[in-house]
């Protein structure tokens, strides 16, 4: 324990001190900082010929959580502090987010994507598991279980997109009748309001961490349009109304009351098509509930999975 927390010290100090000077060293620090409180270590496999970096740590059965558009697996860091004593969990950073390769093909649907989770599954070793995803991650997980059905023993869907509801959104409008992106950011000032979106209360980030973020998305910003683009227009890609019946897995919908990305008409449209759904709505908290609740969201997890054992 001791050397865990001289570790977990050093580099707060270090971090602390280079926040200004060097943001991208310091930002790196708190993440190691952070995935090594919540008791993960990074690793690497390569699925569909793409290198996918991931997170993994803690122990019991496996539950692999994906992450949403515009964002990476550090987004489950916070939860997974929570959830690491009962679950063995495994969060990638999808391809073409975070730490991962692009997909070569440039093929980034619904269909595409559960394909190369289904590799990465493979890689892994992996037989069956329970599986989560918040928004975009949420779509591609519930996706994933109608197509694999044998393998997910459960299933975790936090604010998930993929329903028809999705086309009155804003961001959506927004898309379609300016050609703004929303939920992307090509510059601080962008990265700043797509924070005061997705949050009630977006988190005290320090200087490092915005700085450093905000470059990584308008780094990103091209290719992440190009995959919102890919998600809006392909129809025969995109409403899961028809695959929801199909799914007779425990099913938990978790959803912040104050959701301005995913309405809660989605979460409605969900439980009335799924058979065994639960729905749990977070009060004062918005499109990420695992990063703006943590123990909130793990505590209402884990009853669902003793609930359902």
């Amino acid at each position: 324990m001791w050397p865990l927390a001289l570790t977990a010290l050093l580099l707060l100090a270090v971090a602390g001190m280079m926040n200004r000077l060097a943001p991208a060293l310091s930002t790196r620090l708190l993440l190691a900082l952070s995935r090594l409180l919540s008791g993960l270590q990074d690793k690497t496999v390569v699925a569909a010929e793409i290198p996918m970096v991931y997170s993994e740590g803690g122990r019991g059965e496996t539950l692999i959580l994906l992450h949403g558009l515009g964002a990476d697996r550090s987004t489950f860091a916070a939860v997974a502090a929570f959830l690491r004593r009962d679950s063995h969990l495994i969060i990638p950073d999808l391809p073409g987010f975070g730490e991962s390769g692009q997909a070569p093909d440039g093929d980034y649907g619904i269909t595409a994507q559960v394909e190369r989770l289904e590799a990465f599954v493979v890689a892994l070793g992996l037989s069956d598991f329970h599986l989560g995803g918040n928004s975009m991650g949420g779509w591609i997980a519930a996706s994933y279980t109608a197509r694999y059905p044998g393998r997910v023993k459960s299933l975790w869907l936090l604010a998930a997109a993929g329903t028809e509801d999705m086309l009155a959104t804003e961001a959506v409008i927004a898309r379609r009748a300016h050609g703004s992106y929303l939920l992307l950011a090509s510059n601080d000032k962008e990265f700043a309001a797509v924070l005061g979106r997705i949050f009630v209360r977006p988190p005290p980030l320090p200087f490092c961490v915005r700085w450093v973020g905000s470059r990584r998305a308008a780094s990103y910003f091209p290719l992440h349009a190009k995959i919102f683009d890919q998600l809006l227009d392909r129809g025969y890609d995109y409403q899961l109304e028809p695959v929801l019946p199909a799914i007779t897995q425990p099913v938990l919908l978790m959803w912040g009351d104050q959701d301005r990305i995913v309405p809660l008409s989605v979460m409605q449209t969900f439980a009335r098509l799924l058979p065994h759904a639960r729905s749990v709505l977070l009060p004062n908290i918005g499109h990420v509930p695992q990063l703006e609740a943590p123990k909130r969201a793990a505590d209402n997890y884990r009853a669902f999975r003793t609930a359902v054992v």
